[in-house]
């Protein structure tokens, strides 16, 4: 989530799928915004993980400490199965 309205997600999004990507992400990535209301939209990264090596809050953390980042969370997680 941004600090404000005014901050520059395309930085913010361009810092946390290169963050993503270090941290042992697979494939494809994605991000996109969505708005939350009295013009904050927040940044969302989509990627995927081995679940038995990733540690899903140490990423978060680290997305957490980009520059104009308010705050950052696993908002979902799904288990690919097959």
């Amino acid at each position: 989530m941004p600090e404000s309205p005014e901050t520059d997600r395309k930085e913010i999004t361009e810092i946390a799928l290169r963050i993503a990507k270090e941290n042992g992400a697979i494939g494809q990535m994605q991000s996109k915004e969505d708005p939350i209301g009295f013009g904050l939209v927040a940044v969302l990264v989509l990627a995927m993980y081995d679940v038995n090596t990733s540690d899903f809050e140490a990423i978060a953390a680290k997305m957490g400490e980009i520059p104009g980042v308010e705050s950052a969370e696993v908002a979902k997680m799904d288990l690919a199965l097959g």
